[in-house]
């Protein structure tokens, strides 16, 4: 049981208080703690925040006393003796220092653009709480290096089907997870030897998927076997858990489909609702134009999206140079793709 819990207070001030009610730490002992826990608080207010304001003082002491308290449990393993021990040879400047090297980690973590200021924030630790530092800081830890992994599988699922190039930090996991159904997808279409062109043919795939729920389960094991082995064990651990999800919305995919439609408006549907209807217009206007007439009203922002890149290309380069940015509709063939356009 953590003492600090039962006590209601942080490790550090317990092992302090304990010390002091037996003898272990002086009254002149006290006094150097308090000055050293006080020049390190000013560091802090002074390297990130403002030591002249009241609110970031506040919180630059209770930044401290978190992280002296995550090294003095790092250091001693919260055996109470020990870390008594620690507090009267070593003093809290090396408790501090040790609790820094997480915090250090986490910075790096978060890399050289991140806020460290706001980072700092997760270790702020009152004088009357309990909190499991430790476990805090391993939590900020996991959940960042979750998110690097999650931008490593956007970077090598990224595919021209899908919408526009979007900064990885903003990637959702749904739409990552819609880029690993794709390239599973396309893996499978590779085994049957299937271009992107080939619209009747992938027509009667997918129909036959429908049909036929343990052949594409079969191959379903089969593509994600392969795409697995491709990528490393944390990738490959990553996307493991979502694909019983992905299988399922296949399943869900192919019963929506009007198979009475032609081989392209089923091609067109099919890719839309795996993508979340987030497409690059791009790698579809072949598709689109193959459609029946009738058919093309079924995707009115699709044929806005294209006459839209069509106007931009058909700019003079003088026009052109004088658009904004984010009207540049016009995006490279990317390298990740599992079979030849």
């Amino acid at each position: 049981m953590n003492i600090d819990k039962v006590r209601t207070r942080p490790f550090l001030l317990l092992m302090i208080s304990d010390a002091v009610d037996s003898g272990l730490i002086t009254p002149a002992d006290m006094s150097k703690i308090e000055s050293l826990l006080v020049d390190m608080s000013l560091k802090i207010a002074k390297s990130f925040f403002s030591p002249v304001i009241s609110h970031d003082l506040k919180k630059s002491c209770a930044i401290v006393l978190g992280v002296t308290t995550l090294g003095l449990l790092k250091l001693s393993k919260g055996d109470t003796l020990k870390a008594q021990k620690i507090l009267l040879e070593d003093t809290v400047l090396t408790c501090f220092r040790k609790g820094w090297e997480d915090v250090n980690a986490l910075f790096k973590a978060h890399g050289p653009d991140a806020n460290r200021a706001i980072l700092l924030t997760n270790y702020q630790y009152n004088d009357n709480e309990h909190k499991d530092i430790v476990s805090i800081h391993a939590a900020l830890m996991s959940l960042q290096q979750d998110v690097k992994l999650m931008q490593q599988i956007a970077d090598k699922f990224k595919n021209p089907l899908s919408g526009l190039a979007i900064d990885l930090l903003e990637l959702d996991e749904a739409t990552i997870k819609a880029d690993v159904q794709l390239s599973i997808f396309e893996t499978m279409m590779k085994r049957h030897d299937l271009g992107h062109k080939q619209y009747d043919e992938i027509k009667a795939l997918l129909s036959s998927y429908r049909d036929k729920a343990d052949i594409f389960n079969d191959e379903f094991s089969e593509a994600t076997e392969t795409i697995q082995k491709k990528y490393g064990v944390a990738i490959s651990q990553r996307i493991e858990d979502w694909l019983p999800s992905i299988k399922e919305n296949f399943h869900e995919t192919f019963e929506l489909l009007a198979f009475e439609n032609s081989g392209p408006e089923i091609y067109i549907s099919f890719f839309e609702l795996v993508l979340r209807g987030n497409i690059n217009p791009t790698h579809f206007v072949h598709a689109y134009e193959s459609l029946l007439e009738p058919e093309r009203m079924l995707y009115p922002d699709l044929k806005m999206q294209i006459e839209a890149e069509a106007d931009f290309k058909d700019l003079p380069d003088e026009e052109e140079a004088d658009l904004p940015f984010d009207t540049d509709l016009i995006s490279d063939f990317g390298d990740n793709t599992t079979i030849d356009y």
